[in-house]
């Protein structure tokens, strides 16, 4: 076994040994990456050299390097990450560098932690780009773009299948494909992320770009081109945008569920763990989701909202100049969640009176996998802990024209934790919760028909969606609305559909529509600076729009 190195240090009266570090060995870049998807050297302390091909000091903490014709091997890459947030130095894109550090891996992506950087002048040759084509198989996709990790490489002429996110990433996929959208449990591996962590890219669906050329990174499984600051790219805009709803016709009743994306008032709340917007920000937050619901979504009679700090910024959204014609009046109650996030729901007192509104919390044996352990007696005597951090808001309403009754139940399930297993036993027991509570209500009142709604954080095909429609009391009719496949969110580059309307049996003969309304996830996050106008976009879920036929 090798021993560690130890200096001898002599002062008065004492003899020290300290360690001293091993030697860095001086290895190509394309030895230290190998041909796998952890480095072949990985933890080790190295000394390589190459050409500086992107400078992301300020934006990513680091720089790309490559080195020219590194091997002969063309499963091994020739670029590599340079995390320079312990030692912050200049570089100048397109000079040699040599660099001295540890090799680490963290998420999938390959990098150098830098001990020392040695700049020698303008690298006298070019660099080559890679023009990538990888296949539609996601494990050979995964295998080819390993082998250009950290490489510049540029895109064929392509399209966006999902916008860009609120971390700035949007997802493109081959024009040449035909592909427009993908889906929940779509594995294509020819979808790419698009970023510009020292800028912002505003790519909505069906964008078209083209001359894209950047650094191929990898981060938790999925690949992204990150386009340097001294680069461009071409862009077409499909033009794309939501239609606008007009007035919805007094024929109907009108009920949507929309998931408001953390929307937070100025106050930090003791013992909360609340984001703490400036005025300003609060104030465009509340006006660009207002102009949402007004204008796309039409000022629906009853609108069920998640994720809204407390009743006071319900009260202030729904004082907003766009939502002042639907007069509408807030219903919501505290829950426990650490955030201080809760449901509501706003409702047009012109048109509907409130008979009453409660929020019903279960005491159940499952355990929370996340989230607050707050201990609860069950019926038996035995202890058991609190279902919901978000309780299901249970409110009463009568129309004050034909005194027509419905009963509207609110929900937010319980959110991913990144243990599926857990997440699912959760929301499997709250929506039993939902489902029994539905029970009790029906049989208090007969012929009151009831609406479940909300962010269920649970998809059309689940168990929890199984659960809480088992007994034909309860009616998904979203997955029955036509050719499109339905989505109101999407993540990764993928849409998915959390967010549902379930209608009680009794008014399935009156639904004259039940659909996403996308006015979100087809449209670009317009970034942390932008101006409201430069995209619709105001929560990163699209709402979910009712309409029924009145008697």
């Amino acid at each position: 076994m090798r021993r560690a190195a130890r200096l001898l240090v002599l002062l008065p009266g004492f003899l020290l040994l300290l360690p001293v570090a091993a030697p860095a060995q001086t290895v190509r870049i394309c030895a230290i990456q190998g041909s796998g998807p952890t480095p072949d050297m990985l933890g080790s302390r190295v000394s390589t050299s190459g050409v500086v091909t992107a400078d992301l000091q300020a934006s990513l903490g680091g720089f790309f390097m490559q080195e020219p014709g590194c091997d002969a091997d063309a499963s091994t890459s020739d670029g590599i990450f340079v995390s320079t947030l312990a030692r912050p130095t200049p570089v100048t894109v397109g000079n040699r560098v040599t660099v001295t550090g540890r090799v680490t891996n963290d998420a999938g992506l390959t990098a150098i932690e830098a001990e020392s950087v040695g700049e020698s002048g303008p690298y006298a040759g070019s660099l080559e780009t890679v023009r990538l084509s990888p296949p539609a198989d996601a494990l050979a996709a995964a295998a080819y773009l390993e082998a250009y990790e950290d490489m510049l490489v540029s895109l064929p002429p392509s399209r966006v299948v999902a916008a860009t996110d609120r971390t700035g990433t949007s997802y493109v996929m081959p024009e040449s494909s035909g592909v427009t959208r993908l889906y929940r449990g779509d594995t294509d591996g020819r979808k790419l992320g698009l970023a510009a962590p020292a800028g912002w890219l505003t790519l909505s669906q069906g964008d078209r770009v083209s001359d894209v050329t950047g650094i191929l990174v990898e981060s938790s499984g999925q690949f992204k081109v990150v386009i340097p600051p001294a680069r461009s790219l071409t862009l077409e805009r499909s033009g794309l945008m939501p239609p606008e709803a007009g007035s919805l016709s007094t024929a109907t009743l009108s009920v949507a569920t929309y998931d408001l994306e953390s929307l937070f008032d100025p106050v930090d709340d003791p013992g909360k763990d609340d984001a703490v917007p400036t005025p300003d920000q609060y104030a465009a937050g509340l006006g660009r989701r207002a102009t949402s619901i007004a204008r796309y979504l039409g000022l629906p009679d009853v609108l069920g909202v998640q994720q809204v700090e407390k009743i006071e910024v319900l009260q202030d959204l729904a004082a907003q100049p766009a939502l002042l014609p639907a007069s509408y009046r807030a219903v919501l109650m505290e829950g426990i969640d650490p955030r201080g996030l809760d449901v509501g729901l706003l409702y047009n007192s012109e048109r509907l009176w409130l008979r009453s509104a409660e929020a019903r919390q279960a005491c159940s044996a499952v355990r929370p996998s996340d989230g607050p352990l707050i201990s609860c007696a069950l019926s038996g005597g035995s202890s058991g802990y609190m279902l919901f951090t978000r309780p299901p808001l249970v409110v009463r309403l009568e129309a004050l024209d034909n005194h027509e009754r419905l009963t509207v139940v609110v929900n937010h399930l319980k959110s991913p934790s990144g243990d599926t297993a857990a997440d699912d036993r959760v929301r499997v027991a709250q929506a039993d919760e939902v489902r029994s509570l539905v029970d009790e209500l029906k049989a208090s009142e007969a012929d009151v028909p009831v609406i479940v709604l909300g962010d269920l954080n649970a998809f059309e095909d689940s168990a929890p969606l199984q659960h809480l429609t088992s007994t034909g009391r309860l009616v998904n009719l979203i997955v029955r609305a036509g050719a499109e496949r339905p989505y109101s969110h999407a993540v990764q580059g993928l849409c998915e559909l959390p967010d549902h309307v379930l209608v009680d049996g009794a008014l399935v003969p009156r639904v004259a529509e039940l659909r996403a309304v996308h006015v979100n996830v087809d449209f670009a996050d317009p970034g942390p600076s932008a101006p409201p106008e430069a995209s619709p976009r105001a929560s990163e879920h699209d709402p979910v729009r009712l309409l029924l036929t009145r008697p």
